[in-house]
């Protein structure tokens, strides 16, 4: 059975014939009763502030687990994002890597087009080259050849020769007297004429 305060200011005893003095004992039991209420009031507050202390852990512990709970959703997030950029980072490495093998590949297949059409233009223009000397070469000799025969005549004309000129002035000057008439003398025209 506990005792409190109250029980204790309350507390009858029996008497008997040399019992003890009345008013130390109440005295006593007053100052007990003072202290055992003090002590529990001590208590009491001590029990009030383990359960304030209590309530404020068991909400710091609330909290710290939501805060936990929260950084693990975080945690996991991050991790999650991370996953993804690591993918995507994956993917746009090998997106670039196929991009730049299509591009070199595109690249040597134009370069080797180009190369065959240059070759083909380089095959026609040898061609050309090839048959535009034979004809400037044709044309040469064809041109050598009439270029001598011409040499030759102007070698054999009559007028190359310093005799042959001279005989001929003299000859035209003789078919131009027999055709054109000597003109009379011009006097008596001037005499009419006055």
């Amino acid at each position: 059975m506990s005792l409190h305060p109250i029980d204790i200011r309350h507390q009858e005893f029996s008497y008997s014939f040399s019992g003890y003095n009345k008013k130390q004992v109440r005295a006593f039991l007053e100052q007990i009763a003072g202290e055992l209420e003090e002590t529990l009031r001590h208590q009491e507050r001590e029990m009030q502030k383990q359960h304030l202390v209590q309530n404020e852990v068991k909400q710091e512990a609330v909290q710290a687990n939501q805060a936990i709970e929260d950084l693990k959703r975080r945690e996991e997030l991050i991790s999650r994002t991370l996953v993804f950029a690591e993918k995507t980072k994956a993917d746009i490495i090998a997106n670039a890597r196929k991009e730049g093998e299509n591009i070199i590949q595109e690249a040597e297949l134009k370069a080797k087009r180009a190369i065959q059409e240059a070759k083909q233009y380089l095959g026609v223009l040898e061609h050309q080259y090839l048959h535009l000397k034979e004809q400037k070469k044709q044309f040469l000799m064809q041109f050598r050849v009439e270029l001598q025969t011409f040499m030759d005549r102007i070698g054999k004309d009559p007028l190359l020769t310093k005799d042959t000129e001279q005989m001929l002035d003299r000859e035209f000057t003789q078919i131009k007297k027999d055709i054109i008439p000597p003109k009379p003398s011009s006097e008596p025209e001037k005499m009419e004429e006055k």
